[in-house]
């Protein structure tokens, strides 16, 4: 008897496969705008799939202990061998053929799978007929007789090559073959559980730009912030009918705070992804057995409630990591894309393909913003289906601020004045350079338990600390930081001291501030643009958002929303990059022929979703390699710096961790170099 799993046969375990893949088939549909195939014939190839994934393991030579040969190839040859040619076939097999390990273009050419001998046990002739009997009889599918007699690998290598190498396959058609197969198995390998879908929600009170959003279809809203999109886009998703929701946001900050607001206010079940997940759980909510099994899942977005880093998303549509099961569960959700005003328009050219694609499975999309310039809503809506425009009309023409533009003013003077007169207070530098230096300015003058630094070059462990108390009930009355705290972060101080930015950044520092509009106004500091910062934005956009302050010292949503179309880059510049984002993510995928997976080398290779002044790195400081630490304590002090400062300096160590000579300080973040003690003074 060929077994699947040391206590399990191959043939009851197909036939949980089949189960599992059936449900999956169910719950998303089948339906591929622009797809040759129809629903049945994509629906009957996932089948056929799962039928002959592990027909492998009936060979010679397969063993649990020694892997002498792969039964993904092997149950490859086998489906080649077996299956009638129809236009499906070729997905069918590389499906099979990439269930496990690797799907890159690459995969199985090395010499060891190359001379892999195949030939299949006597009994997997009688095994196949059951697996046969079953489908034909339960889902009416036609499966061919067996054919054990196989081609060697390099005959599929050369069938599948000639397929795929020369006319690019339909990545959408085979991310849906290979990913329901991926998530049948694993569901029922790991006799995983299965998730409620999406929960309900409190929609009392809502209003009015609340109430108009359950649109079901696809939707952008736009209100400034504290206004309540939140509440707003959860009642768009709710009213599309999907069975999961899967939320995108910019920052790694930005998702933590979603999800533990969403695991709070919706469901236990809720899941977050991005780079430092492990990190992340084991910091906040410890190790168990189940806690490689929940990451695992959480990764694949299986959750009713997901929510993730833009990048996920878009090196998910570059075909990065097991993209296809990620895929399949999108398909079955509604999506929301939260701030992203913040992206660069290389990295919005990108956004915009990769909606475009899920878009073939008529995923609904909902993209809110308190900002949202009109290049952006116009593009949007040339890739989303007729999306329907909500303006929280009321919360755009309150006025929270009043700003004042600052000249020959120390701004740590005004800082101190406020704090000295019981206000809370946001400053906000350009550079970490100039906040790091505010912070010592001001940390000398204030008690230690009153202010705390905030920006991206803190490690993992110190900035969730620094996080705990930036929201906490008993927040320090002062916080120094740069453009991190832009973005949804859920703080409401009195007083905005801040250097002068382009006007959508200026926006979403005022947002920091009276969110509620409770005070009778947020009064804001804005002090001149340092030499440092002029590399981060153009000192003529930066000019022109003073102007129009100057103008306007009391602006409301509504008017910080013209500020902002005032004061854009040039609109050819602005396309220019775009294209260029496009035209980035177009070359990946061609070089991929659209359904292979991208290797490391290409991943590695660039900075591939935005334009980086500079090369970063996350490394750990380099007195703890020898330290008695377990790994997920070491990743805990792994904090990003430019790459030129570690450049030759980097080890390596078993666990694949890389460490290197830094200073770094629990308080101030990272300082720079060990023999560098100078470079706090750079623009970072």
């Amino acid at each position: 008897m060929s077994l699947a799993k040391p206590d399990v046969s191959l043939v009851d375990h197909t036939r949980e496969v089949l189960l599992h893949a059936a449900d999956y088939l169910w719950k998303v549909g089948a339906k591929i705008s622009g797809s040759p195939f129809s629903v049945r014939e994509i629906k009957d190839a996932v089948l056929i799939a799962c039928a002959f994934h592990d027909l492998g393991k009936g060979c010679e030579g397969f063993s649990f202990e020694e892997k002498r040969i792969s039964h993904a190839l092997a149950s490859a040859q086998i489906a080649l061998a077996s299956l009638k040619e129809t236009p499906l076939k070729p997905y069918i097999v590389q499906a099979v053929l990439g269930h496990h390990g690797s799907r890159s273009k690459d995969s199985f050419t090395s010499c060891k799978y190359l001379k892999q001998s195949t030939v299949p046990n006597p009994e997997l002739a009688r095994e196949y007929g059951e697996i046969r009997s079953f489908v034909e009889s339960v889902y009416e599918v036609a499966l061919p007789d067996i054919e054990l007699k196989v081609p060697d690998p390099s005959q599929l290598m050369r069938y599948l090559n000639n397929r795929f190498f020369n006319d690019a396959g339909d990545r959408e058609v085979y991310a849906y073959i290979q990913g329901v197969l991926n998530l049948a198995d694993w569901t029922a390998s790991g006799h995983k559980e299965s998730f409620d879908d999406f929960p309900e929600i409190d929609a009392k009170n809502l209003r009015p730009f609340q109430k108009e959003a359950a649109s079901d279809g696809d939707t952008i809203i736009i209100a400034p912030t504290g206004r309540g999109k939140t509440l707003a886009a959860l009642n768009w998703a709710k009213s599309t009918g999907r069975r999961k929701l899967s939320v995108f946001l910019p920052t790694v900050t930005t998702v933590e705070a979603m999800y533990e607001r969403y695991k709070d206010e919706l469901t236990d079940d809720s899941a977050l992804v991005h780079g430092n997940l492990a990190y992340y759980l084991y910091s906040n909510e410890g190790i168990s057995e189940e806690t490689s099994e929940k990451i695992f899942w959480m990764k694949a977005f299986e959750n009713p409630v997901t929510v993730a880093t833009l990048d996920q998303l878009l090196l998910m549509s570059l075909n990065w990591g097991r993209w296809e099961p990620k895929t399949v569960n999108l398909a079955q959700s509604a999506i929301i894309f939260d701030e992203i005003h913040a992206s660069q328009p290389y990295t919005f050219g990108i956004l915009l393909k990769a909606v475009e694609s899920l878009k073939r499975y008529g995923i609904p999309v909902c993209v809110m913003s308190a900002t949202l310039p009109s290049y952006m809503i116009e593009k949007l809506e040339a890739v989303m289906n007729d999306p329907k425009v909500i303006r929280d009309e009321e919360g755009e023409n309150l006025k929270r601020v009043t700003v004042k533009l600052l000249e020959n003013v120390d701004p740590s003077t005004i800082t101190l004045d406020n704090y000295r007169k019981g206000k809370s207070v946001v400053h906000c530098c350009n550079t970490v350079g100039a906040a790091v230096k505010t912070y010592q300015t001001l940390s000398q003058k204030v008690d230690s338990k009153d202010i705390v630094l905030y920006h991206g070059r803190f490690n993992l462990e110190d900035r969730g600390k620094i996080l705990s108390r930036i929201t906490s009930n008993n927040r320090p009355k002062i916080i120094v930081a740069t453009q991190t705290i832009e973005i949804s972060l859920d703080i409401d101080y009195d007083v905005l001291v801040t250097e002068a930015a382009p006007i959508d950044s200026l926006a979403q520092r005022f947002g920091r501030i009276n969110r509620q509009g409770t005070n009778p106004d947020g009064k804001v500091f804005v002090y001149p643009q340092e030499e440092n910062s002029a590399s981060i934005y153009p000192p003529r956009i930066v000019n022109k958002a003073l102007e129009l302050l100057e103008n306007n010292p009391v602006p409301g949503g509504l008017d910080l929303q013209r500020m902002m179309e005032k004061s854009l880059d040039e609109p050819e510049t602005i396309d220019s990059e775009i294209e260029a984002g496009k035209a980035a993510w177009q070359f990946l995928r061609d070089i991929n022929f659209g359904i292979y997976s991208m290797t490391i080398e290409e991943r590695l290779a660039d900075d591939l979703v935005r334009r980086m002044p500079y090369k970063t790195l996350q490394v750990i400081p380099q007195e703890y390699k020898d330290s008695k630490m377990n790994v997920i304590e070491k990743i805990g002090k792994m904090v990003k710096v430019p790459l030129r400062d570690v450049l030759g300096k980097i080890e390596k160590d078993e666990k694949r961790l890389l460490y290197a000579p830094v200073n770094y300080d629990s308080i101030l973040g990272y300082i720079g170099p060990i023999e560098d003690n100078n470079i706090i003074e750079e623009n970072w």
